[in-house]
């Protein structure tokens, strides 16, 4: 997939938005980042509810270190989670840093992203058209698959 890591099934069996939260958390520093989904309205604000939840954790982990040298980059963090911005208009709002889009949106506009969430099945054709403009080194997150369609994600 175009130099492109590939990481399968990594929330576990049921995967929800607080996975996806703690996941974007690692990669919030990396750019855009994209979640392919069938319903973009029902996943934003469950998303954002999580996203805020683990900003308060990270807040009041700032507010009880009493190691110097934690202050400074906990602020960081706290600042970079505060200011990103979520949203499921694609590409209208192109200063949000996380779309929460359709696989159509996406086959119109390819995401120039660091980042690629598909919580939806997708044929491998699709995957392929999508991911040909991210560059090299992204990475694309299969967070949920069904047994039927398995051989879908196959290369």
């Amino acid at each position: 997939m175009h130099g492109l890591t590939r990481e399968e099934n990594s929330f576990g069996a049921n995967p929800g938005t607080k996975d996806l939260a703690r996941h974007m958390f690692t990669r919030m520093w990396c750019g855009k980042i994209v979640v392919v989904t069938d319903r973009p309205r029902a996943v934003n604000g469950p998303l954002r509810r999580q996203w805020l939840k683990l900003a308060r954790k990270v807040s009041r982990e700032r507010s009880s270190t009493l190691q110097a040298g934690r202050l400074l980059p906990l602020s960081n963090m706290i600042a970079r989670m505060t200011s990103m911005r979520l949203t499921s208009t694609w590409p209208d709002d192109y200063e949000a840093d996380v779309f929460i889009v359709t696989i159509e949106r996406l086959l119109h506009w390819p995401p120039d992203c660091r980042t690629l969430y598909v919580t939806c099945d997708m044929p491998l054709e699709q995957l392929h058209i999508i991911t040909a403009l991210m560059p090299r080194n992204g990475l694309v997150v299969m967070c949920k698959l069904s047994q039927a369609n398995s051989e879908t994600y196959k290369s």
